[in-house]
């Protein structure tokens, strides 16, 4: 996960950092979609919109409700070893 701090403009716009434009394959004029959860401001690029949208959508929303349970506390530390033994029986 890489993590950047962008300044927006008067007109609300920020620039998308070139990295993150690269390993995401995000061209000039490509579509994104951005959500917001009144808590978080998600940005995703939307590759096929009558395909995908659904799929973003309920992304996004599981995303939103895992950063809920963050910000609430209901989370687990564990180290590597023992996530990994987790999500080996998902």
């Amino acid at each position: 996960m890489d993590v950047e701090i962008v300044r927006v403009s008067s007109r609300g716009q920020f620039v998308l950092p070139l990295s993150m434009r690269k390993r995401n394959h995000i061209a000039e004029g490509e579509k994104l979609m951005v959500i917001d959860d009144g808590r978080t401001i998600v940005v995703r690029p939307v590759k096929s919109m009558k395909d995908d949208i659904q799929d973003e959508i309920w992304l996004m929303h599981k995303a939103a409700e895992g950063w809920k349970d963050i910000e609430d506390g209901k989370f687990k530390r564990m180290g590597k070893a023992e996530f990994l033994k987790e999500l080996s029986g998902w």
